[in-house]
């Protein structure tokens, strides 16, 4: 077991990389460091998060944040990103626990999200979509910087 994920029954590697994630009013993240490549996002006791990427148009590959973009996301601007949802939703208590420590697949209750190829450069993790909150109103955000 690594970190709470169950390796050998989710079949992931051995030193899959867990960004363990807590939202609600505001968004902590542990580590907020990872190395380039793959990443595991582990919901717990969260039921849902949104990951952020930079994405200036359509068909563009998403990447990395930059300074100014998020400064914009923390305003509540989205424009330029590609948003995405994770969630565990949609299981009652004893089907989420479980499935707690896997991966999240169609008709499963896992806690656990696959981003595969994250490239060197900062992502943000948002509470809610922020599109749905008030125009101006702060945006909890936690940054996660991909190292080499």
């Amino acid at each position: 077991m690594v970190g709470g994920l169950r390796c050998a029954e989710t079949g992931n590697p051995a030193d899959a990389q867990l960004v363990h994630v807590v939202a609600g009013p505001n968004v902590q993240i542990e580590p907020d460091t990872v190395r380039a490549g793959d990443i595991y996002i582990v919901l717990e006791p969260t039921t849902s998060v949104v990951f952020v990427r930079r994405m200036a148009a359509a068909g563009d590959v998403a990447g990395p944040l930059t300074e100014d973009d998020l400064r914009r996301l923390a305003g509540g601007d989205t424009q330029g990103t590609s948003i995405e949802g994770f969630e565990t939703s949609g299981c009652d208590a004893e089907r989420r626990d479980a499935d707690r420590g896997r991966l999240k697949i169609p008709g499963g209750c896992g806690n656990v999200f696959w981003v595969p190829g994250l490239v060197p450069g900062k992502y943000a993790f948002l509470a809610e979509d922020p599109t749905a909150l008030a125009p101006g109103a702060p945006v909890p955000i936690a940054i996660l910087e991909v190292l080499p």
